[in-house]
């Protein structure tokens, strides 16, 4: 696939940790599509980028406040040119305490596997779908 598309959204990643880093929840949904569906790691579902940049900015201000997130790629495919999968890991550690129903790890760190769509679109990449879970024992 074009490398130029490639490395183009492991930017947005890149700067979405960053972001996430700074509990900055405004730019953390910058490249969030106006109508992305989110669902978080406790199943619950959001449409729109106000309710993905607001809940961002809740958990930033509570159970996340001076957490740190690592993510690391595991594949990008595209099905076609404009159209692209992105599966990850991530790590969240230095929580406050985790959602009722996810149990923290011996380690401390919440693990979870989270799949990003994007389309290509004239402003750039928008990510259209934000599917988080997280990883059990």
């Amino acid at each position: 696939m074009n490398a130029i598309f490639v490395e183009e959204i492991k930017q947005i990643i890149s700067r979405q940790q960053e972001a996430w880093n700074r509990a900055d929840a405004a730019d953390f949904s910058q490249h969030c599509d106006a109508s992305v569906s989110f669902t978080t790691i406790l199943g619950k579902v959001y449409f729109g980028r106000n309710l993905f940049d607001e809940r961002h900015a809740e958990i930033f201000a509570t159970i996340f406040h001076g957490s740190a997130l690592n993510m690391s790629i595991q594949r990008i495919h595209f099905p076609n040119p404009d159209v692209a999968i992105v599966d990850l890991n991530a790590a969240v550690s230095n929580y406050q305490v985790l959602p009722p129903g996810i149990k923290a790890p011996e380690d401390g760190v919440l693990r979870t596997s989270l799949m990003q769509v994007f389309i290509r679109a004239e402003s750039g990449w928008r990510m259209v779908a934000y599917h988080n879970v997280d990883i059990k024992n």
